[in-house]
């Protein structure tokens, strides 16, 4: 049974500590985040820019920071800080960039309640209205039978 269970709990450790300390990935991970500012529009480990003044400094900053920082988060605070806000594509979790988080999802609500409203308000609506007076002049009940006799409906 010891052994059973040791056997179990070989996988489950791999698949947890698989790349707990891999600062590639990490590398990867933060500089597909990161917009190079050279205006090519691309990310920064992607700026296949002939030339650009900007994408070798970027990456040599971000390895080091990456090597230096144990925190994701401070990588790209730092890239805001020193290349701007906008050369951090995922807006911050905290500040004014978390609008940019909050107003899509406020806005959908938003917009569904008002449906909801709308749907609620018509139903009413047609609930409220009385049954029209299903008794006619009986010229249109004579024009009314006429027609049912002729299209044989």
């Amino acid at each position: 049974m010891k052994r059973f269970s040791k056997l179990l709990l070989l996988p489950v450790l791999v698949v947890l500590l698989m790349g707990a300390d891999n600062q590639e990935a990490r590398y990867q991970n933060i500089g597909g985040k990161i917009m190079c500012s050279c205006g090519c529009a691309q990310m920064l480990l992607k700026c296949n820019h002939v030339g650009c003044p900007n994408s070798d400094r970027m990456i040599r900053e971000l390895r080091a920071n990456v090597q230096n920082t144990s925190n994701d988060e401070e990588v790209l605070n730092w890239f805001r800080k020193n290349w701007g806000v906008t050369s951090v594509v995922e807006p911050s979790t905290h500040g004014f960039e978390l609008m940019a988080w909050i107003l899509p999802v406020a806005a959908l609500g938003l917009g569904l309640l008002l449906v909801i409203l709308l749907v609620h308000n018509w139903r009413l609506r047609s609930a409220n209205v009385a049954p029209a007076d299903l008794t006619l002049d009986p010229k249109l009940e004579a024009l009314r039978a006429r027609a049912h006799q002729e299209t044989e409906i």
